[in-house]
């Protein structure tokens, strides 16, 4: 609301007001919500021009000129109702209504025409509307916070009351709210029940001095910002503090949602199986110790950065780009101990265009039931790349993860892990660590699932005797392994065929059961790289490599070691001309596949045969070949064109029509 800007108040201020009488309204009863403590004026300064329909239950306050309203009590009761209107030609007036004892509460009708620019309901009481009805052609404030007027030259200038006390709550319970302007709620406690708004310039709900005009000196702790099966056209907007902002059994935004909090953020952990569904984009920038966004659909982009402790987003589905990040902008403590800034993707969540997830600690890709602290099921896809990295934690996936394009996982100072169950599916994968890259196993009788759980809690680097004696491994469905990055070992199996194209590590174990495996550029470096017997095809272009291969020889079942500065000469088990074509497949062996043998040219178009002669060409086929002169073979489906004379060629014409060739060309010695 533009006018709305802390300002210095002008000494002239004062002495200019007292040139404003006051309207003769001083004490006024208007005769609305008698049973809620009734609406009665104090007084009014400014333009308001006269009131019709006192005591009727629909009241109307003409207005010539901007005016504060002073009020004692305001309410409206069910069925009554209250118009603000200008007189024309007067447009874009402001209206600031201050009540100073108890909550306003609207049970009825506000109503305020094309003429009021901004509508203002201040009471630091609070303020409820239930099962009301309020419509606004202008900018619309309701605020806990006191307010005050001044007037220059006939011109009002609102501000906040800067020593006073806020503690109300605005409650908007089962409501109408049309707002054609700018719609602000500032409270130190915001309450939407299952109510429906329009605002045509956005619905802005504030807890804090956010904006410049709402410093005040001792503004109470926020309790924060609760949306509950809430319907809004439009934008919303969040500012808020320490308190908590939530929603809650669902709800619509047809518009974006953009929410600044010092404190938590929780939308629709708690859903009713409701949905909570955003329309536009969704950007949440937070402080608090959690975060969560559950059981949603966002149709546009979705941004969530907490600056303070977990993040947990599950069971969402998103249109375009997701961007989850937590930073270490704040410390926020539990149980005596700093809170580790740790992202979740759980249960089942599907994003259309990229997922990028960057974490200060750890980032877990998986299902958790939180009840019971064990994994549970789920599944994330995701339309375009998925990149995750880790700064100070481990990337743990334990769900099968999905990328239209590639997988990209890095951790900068632990391990990149799985539960040895779940599958990546890509294109293209990328895996960097400063640990150990595969997958965790049972240990001293403690299951998998224990175990993942316990070395992301406790932040172990693997490698560790204690979570080596038996290693899972990391799968993935298939496609291009374009980076193995770890001073250790990593543990691939591929359930397709696989291509190794980069890597910089210890030890790669790298198996494909029944697939095909190659290793090909000079961008693979390695102490060694161990192919399982169970791969069935194992490809190797690089006669000089930076690693010793390590496989199965298919031919007497023994391991083949061939050392980094040795070049590689292919033995061949069922090779011609000096070529394995690689098509011998035996149990669960692996061989070695050298080059592609090259395509030989076959023979040229003979100018002295006839185009077109099928029975030419037959013969042909025959041509400088070792045929056993009494050798019949299957008759030749061609209708014959040979002179019945010359019976030496070798061929026989059948009396049925059809050709034997008994011999093509004489026998070469």
């Amino acid at each position: 609301m533009k006018i709305l800007k802390k300002t210095a108040v002008v000494l002239c201020a004062v002495f200019a007001s007292m040139q404003i009488a006051l309207a003769n309204f001083e004490g006024t009863d208007i005769g609305l919500g008698n049973e809620l403590g009734g609406s009665k004026i104090n007084n009014a300064t400014g333009g308001l021009d006269k009131i019709d329909g006192i005591g009727t239950g629909n009241v109307d306050l003409i207005f010539k000129g901007d005016t504060h309203i002073n009020w004692d009590h305001l309410n409206i009761g069910d069925g009554e109702s209250l118009n603000f209107n200008a007189q024309n030609p007067n447009s874009n007036l402001t209206i600031l209504n201050t009540v100073n004892n108890g909550m306003t509460n609207v049970y009825g009708t506000i109503n305020a025409n094309s003429g009021i620019g901004q509508l203002i309901i201040s009471n630091p009481n609070g303020v409820l509307f239930d099962g009301a009805q309020f419509t606004t052609a202008g900018d619309t404030m309701i605020t806990t916070q006191p307010m005050t007027a001044t007037f220059i030259d006939g011109t009002m200038n609102v501000s906040t009351v800067p020593t006073a006390n806020s503690i109300g709550v605005v409650t908007i319970k089962d409501s109408n709210m049309n707002v054609g302007g700018e719609f602000n709620i500032l409270a130190p406690n915001i309450e939407m029940v299952a109510g429906t708004v329009k605002t045509g310039k956005g619905l802005k709900l504030v807890t804090q001095n956010g904006q410049d005009y709402l410093s005040a000196g001792n503004i109470n702790t926020s309790k924060g910002v609760r949306l509950e099966a809430v319907n809004v056209d439009g934008d919303v907007y969040v500012i808020a503090d320490k308190g908590l902002v939530k929603t809650v059994n669902g709800g619509t935004i047809n518009g974006n949602l953009n929410i600044q909090s010092d404190g938590s953020v929780s939308l629709n952990y708690v859903s009713d199986g409701q949905k909570l569904h955003v329309t536009g984009d969704t950007t949440v920038k937070g402080n608090g110790s959690t975060m969560f966004l559950r059981n949603a659909e966002v149709d546009g982009n979705l941004a969530m950065t907490n600056g303070g402790g977990f993040l947990d987003v599950g069971n969402v589905k998103v249109g375009k780009d997701a961007t989850l990040t937590t930073t270490n902008e704040s410390t926020n403590n539990f149980n005596g101990k700093p809170i580790k800034h740790f992202v979740h993707v759980i249960g089942d969540t599907e994003v259309g265009g990229n997922l990028t997830v960057e974490s200060e600690d750890n980032i877990h890709i998986g299902g958790y039931d939180y009840d019971t602290k064990q994994l549970a099921d789920g599944k994330l896809t995701v339309g375009g790349d998925l990149t995750a990295h880790a700064k100070n934690g481990h990337i743990m996936t334990t769900i099968d993860t999905t990328a239209g394009n590639k997988i990209s996982l890095k951790s900068d100072n632990f391990n990149v892990l799985t539960d040895g169950k779940a599958t990546l599916s890509a294109k293209e994968y990328e895996f960097s660590a400063n640990g150990y890259i595969g997958g965790l196993g049972p240990v001293d009788g403690h299951t998998v699932d224990e175990v993942v759980v316990d070395v992301m809690e406790r932040y172990q680097k693997i490698p560790d005797q204690k979570f080596t004696r038996n290693p899972g491994t990391l799968n993935i469905s298939g496609g291009t392994i374009t980076a193995i990055n770890t001073p250790t070992d990593a543990n691939i199996l591929s359930k397709g065929d696989v291509k190794l194209t980069g890597a910089n590590a210890g030890n790669v174990n790298i198996t494909a059961p029944g697939k095909y495996i190659e290793i090909t550029g000079d961008g693979v470096k390695a102490d060694n790289i161990n192919v399982g017997r169970e791969t069935d095809k194992l490809k190797v272009d690089y006669p000089s490599r930076n690693y010793n291969l390590n496989y199965t020889n298919i031919r007497d079942n023994q391991q083949v070691t061939i050392k980094g500065d040795e070049e590689i000469t292919y033995d061949l088990t069922n090779g011609e001309n000096g070529y394995n074509k690689g098509t011998q497949i035996k149990g669960e062996n692996t061989y070695l596949v050298g080059p592609d043998a090259p395509d030989e040219p076959g023979p040229g178009p003979d100018p002295d045969l006839p185009d077109g002669n099928e029975n030419i060409k037959v013969l042909r086929s025959f041509e400088n070949q070792s045929v056993n002169m009494n050798q019949v073979y299957t008759p030749v489906a061609y209708a014959a064109d040979l002179d019945d004379d010359q019976v030496n060629t070798g061929v026989r014409k059948n009396v049925d029509g059809s050709v034997t060739v008994v011999r093509a060309f004489p026998m070469v010695n």
